[in-house]
C-alpha cells in the first residue's frame, strides 16, 4: 500500500516532463474534423447578421451628432422651390423624409387639388397672398344663379394657376366673358350652355377642349383654335349655332389636334374637317348633312367613321382622300352609309391604290344585297395583308331583293389576310343565304389562323346555321340569347 502514491507520483511527474505515452499524436485529421463544431463557409456571408451591427452604430452615430445632415440645413425658399415642382400627393409625402420636413413642409403646401362650387358667394381656400396651385375647377351653379357672377372667381382662380376649367349649367345660359380667357388652363369642359360671341378668348396652353351641348359660334371656335397652339383633343357633341342660319357649316381646322370626336346637330348641313396631324378620329353625321369635307392625315392609326343616310339631295361626300392618306391605319370602322359613299367614290378603279400594311382591326356594316357595296368590301380586304380580326354587320338585306351573284371563289382564296393572318371572324346579322354560306364555309374551311368565330342570327333560322358551322367542329361552344337574336361563339384551339 505504501508503494502506490510512488508510482502515481512518478507517473504525475513524467507526464509534466514530457515523458510516458503519447496518447494523441496518432489522431488523424478526418476524426478531429467528426468532433470540431462546424464553422461557417467563409465565401458567403451572411448579410442578416451584419445589419444590427449597422444599425446600432447608424443610431449611435445620430445620437452623437455625427455623420451629415443633408435636410435641416434647407431653406424656406429652396424648400418652396422643390414643392412647387411636385404633384400634390407626392408633396405631401415627402413630409415623412425628415423630422425637420415634417414640421416646414405642412404650412407650406398651399395646394387644392379640386374645387366644386354652387354659389359665388361662399367661403372658398382662395387667398390672395400668398397664392394657391389650384388644378382643378368645377362650376355647377342652381338655375336661378346667373353665371356671370362667378367673374371675380373666375379672376382668382387664373392667379392661381387653375389648369382644369369644368362649367355646367342647368339650361343654356350664357358663360362669363372671361371665361375663355385663363390663360394657364389646359383643360376645358363646357357642357349645356352657351357662349357669347363678345367672349375674351386668350388660352395659349390649352391642350383638351369639351364641348357638350354648348351652344357656340364658328368664330369663336376659330379664335380658340387659333389661340391654342397645342391643341390635342377635341370633343365637339350636339353643339348648335356653329354656323349662320339654320343650317350652316362647321369647320375645324387645327394643326395640332390629334384626336376629334364630332357629332353634330340634326340642323348642321356641312361638315370640314381639316386636322392633318389627327391620330384618332371619330365622325358621325345626320340625316340632313349635305356636304362632307375630310381632308387627308397621313398619320392616322384609328378612324370610326358613321355616315347618316340622307334625307335630301346629297353632294359628292370626300372621303376618298382621307383613305388614300390612311397607310398607317391600325383600326378601320365604318358605320352607317359610310360603305355605300366609298364604294361609289371608288367604283372606277378595279383595285386599291393603297396598302393598309398596319391595318389589324376592320369593321364594317354592310348591305349584302348590294354587289356594288360586296365588291368595294372585297377590294378593302385585298388591301390588307396583315388583318387580324373583322367584323360583318349585315344592314339593309331583304328576301325581296334580287339577290348579287354567289361570291367567286378565286377572288376570295387570292386574299391573303383571310387564309394567313385572319384571327377572329364576327357576322352579325348572318342569314343563310347562298351568298352568305359560301362566305362562311370558305372562312371556316381555308382560314389557317382562325381562333375564334362570333355569329348573330334570328332564332327561327338556328337549325340552318348550326348546320353551316357544323363544317369546322369546335372544341368550345357558348350560346347566349339577347333581343329575340342568338349570338354564337366558336373557339378552336
Amino acid at each position: 500500500m505504501a508503494r502506490r502514491p510512488r508510482k502515481r507520483r512518478r507517473r504525475n511527474a513524467g507526464a509534466a516532463a514530457g515523458e510516458g505515452p503519447d496518447c494523441f499524436s496518432h489522431i488523424t485529421e478526418d476524426v478531429l474534423r467528426l468532433f470540431s463544431p462546424p464553422t461557417p463557409p467563409v465565401s458567403t456571408p451572411n448579410p442578416m447578421a451584419r445589419r444590427p451591427r449597422k444599425r446600432r452604430r447608424r443610431n449611435a452615430g445620430a445620437a452623437a451628432g455625427e455623420g451629415p445632415d443633408c435636410f435641416s440645413h434647407i431653406t424656406e425658399d429652396v424648400l418652396r422651390c422643390i414643392l412647387s415642382r411636385l404633384p400634390t400627393r407626392s408633396a405631401a409625402t415627402l413630409a415623412a423624409v425628415s423630422r425637420h420636413f415634417r414640421q416646414e413642409i405642412p404650412p407650406l403646401l398651399d395646394r387644392v387639388d379640386s374645387l366644386s362650387v354652387q354659389e359665388p358667394h361662399v367661403h372658398v381656400p382662395l387667398r390672395d397672398t400668398p397664392p394657391l396651385l389650384l388644378r382643378r375647377l368645377a362650376l355647377a351653379p342652381h338655375r336661378a344663379i346667373p353665371p356671370s357672377s362667378f367673374r371675380q372667381m373666375l379672376d382668382r382662380a387664373a392667379q392661381h394657376g387653375v389648369s382644369e376649367l369644368s362649367f355646367r349649367l342647368t339650361r343654356r345660359a350664357r358663360l362669363p366673358k372671361n371665361a375663355l380667357s385663363v390663360k394657364s388652363l389646359s383643360v376645358l369642359f363646357l357642357e349645356t350652355c352657351a357662349v357669347p360671341p363678345w367672349s375674351e378668348v386668350a388660352c395659349p396652353c390649352l391642350r383638351t377642349l369639351k364641348l357638350h351641348r354648348v351652344a357656340i359660334h364658328q368664330e369663336i371656335i376659330n379664335k380658340i383654335l387659333a389661340s391654342a397652339s397645342c391643341l390635342d383633343t377635341i370633343e365637339m357633341v350636339y353643339c348648335t349655332g356653329l354656323g349662320t342660319g339654320r343650317g350652316g357649316d362647321c369647320t375645324v381646322e387645327s394643326s395640332s389636334v390629334r384626336n376629334l370626336v364630332f357629332r353634330p346637330t340634326l340642323k348642321l348641313e356641312g361638315i370640314k374637317i381639316r386636322a392633318p396631324a389627327l391620330r384618332t378620329v371619330t365622325l358621325y353625321t345626320r340625316g340632313k348633312v349635305k356636304r362632307l369635307e375630310l381632308m387627308p392625315a397621313p398619320d392616322v392609326r384609328k378612324a370610326y367613321l358613321h355616315i347618316a343616310k340622307s334625307r335630301t339631295i346629297m353632294e359628292p361626300f370626300k372621303i376618298r382622300p382621307f383613305l388614300d392618306a390612311g397607310a398607317r391605319l391600325d383600326c378601320l370602322t365604318l358605320r352607317g352609309h359610310a360603305m355605300k359613299v366609298l364604294s361609289s367614290e371608288y367604283e372606277d378603279i378595279p383595285k386599291l391604290t393603297i396598302m393598309f400594311q398596319d391595318l389589324r382591326i376592320l369593321s364594317v356594316s354592310l348591305d349584302l344585297s348590294s354587289a356594288q357595296q360586296t365588291i368595294f368590301l372585297l377590294k378593302l380586304l385585298e388591301s390588307c395583308p396583315n388583318l387580324q380580326k373583322f367584323s360583318v354587320s349585315a344592314a339593309g338585306t331583304d328576301y325581296d331583293l334580287d339577290l348579287p351573284p354567289s361570291t367567286d371563289h378565286e377572288r376570295l382564296a387570292s386574299i391573303s389576310c383571310l387564309t394567313s393572318s385572319l384571327v377572329q371572324f364576327k357576322f352579325r346579322g348572318f342569314k343563310p343565304e347562298e351568298y352568305q354560306k359560301e362566305l362562311m364555309v370558305f372562312l371556316l374551311t381555308k382560314g389557317k389562323k382562325l381562333k375564334k368565330v362570333g355569329v348573330e342570327f334570328e332564332q327561327r333560322q338556328a337549325d340552318a346555321v348550326k348546320r353551316i358551322l357544323s363544317v369546322r367542329r369546335a372544341p368550345i361552344e357558348k350560346i347566349s340569347t339577347k333581343f329575340g337574336s342568338i349570338h354564337m361563339e366558336l373557339e378552336y384551339s
